[in-house]
């Protein structure tokens, strides 16, 4: 595991680099699901990385259990020099879900690039994104399009409910289909609940009735705000997701 990244690599001169952030509990939770997104963008970025599959893994459940790591975030990051594991606090509390994320518009307006479909170290948009929303009072904030249409926040997936029916960003749209996104919609399945994959306006969120994002770290998170939209605190549908996730 390399710890020094050379002026040489790959990943100082151009962010050339891919990351997974898992979720570590008693175990590392998803651990396939985010080592095979990490190796399908490995084969379509074309990357050039020298470890398989299973040798990152056993590596991973290896450092888990000699550090006795627990409910932490750990980063697995590959580039062409090596890979590195590090481990981090997860900073979602009992007040933050209490509570829930007040959302601005990131002032940054996507293309429809292949870099943002997959986990890679050229990040800095969303850390842009990240600081102007903190910057501004608020939590993070919402990519759009050069149409206003809604993609993601920097670091989560975001979802809508209208009466029965959930709506979030189309799969096909620039953007990166988290492994808690899919696990949403396997819940969603089980409680006969209507998940709609479109394109979503801005012009449309004030008529939605609740809003959520989601990712491995967090899970579920309600949204109290979108800029001077206030949503309601609960939601019968959200309640059953929270049900199923844990949170």
């Amino acid at each position: 595991m390399k710890n020094k990244v050379s002026f040489d690599s790959q990943l100082t001169k151009f962010g050339i680099g891919l990351f997974e952030t898992i979720r570590v509990e008693k175990t590392a939770l998803d651990l396939d699901e985010h080592m095979d997104r990490m190796f399908k963008s490995i084969e379509l970025l074309k990357l050039n990385i020298k470890y398989d599959k299973k040798f990152l893994k056993e590596a991973i459940l290896n450092y888990i259990k000699e550090n006795k790591i627990e409910n932490k975030a750990l980063r697995l990051t590959i580039f062409d020099e090596g890979y590195n594991i590090s481990i981090r606090d997860i900073v979602y509390d009992e007040e933050t879900y209490n509570r829930g994320y007040k959302l601005t518009i990131s002032p940054i307006k996507r293309g429809d690039s292949i870099i943002y479909r997959h986990k890679t170290t050229n990040y800095y948009e969303n850390i842009y994104t990240k600081r102007y929303a903190s910057e501004n009072n608020f939590d993070d904030g919402i990519f759009v399009n050069q149409q206003d249409i809604i993609l993601e926040c920097s670091m989560s997936n975001i979802f809508f409910i209208k009466e029965d029916k959930i709506y979030t960003p189309h799969r096909n749209l620039p953007i990166l289909n988290g492994i808690m996104k899919e696990h949403i919609f396997e819940i969603c399945k089980n409680l006969n609940i209507e998940v709609i994959e479109r394109e979503i306006s801005l012009k449309e969120i004030e008529n939605f009735d609740f809003v959520f994002i989601s990712n491995s770290l967090m899970k579920v998170m309600k949204v109290s705000q979108i800029n001077k939209i206030v949503y309601p605190v609960s939601n019968e549908i959200f309640n059953k997701i929270i049900h199923y996730c844990g949170t």
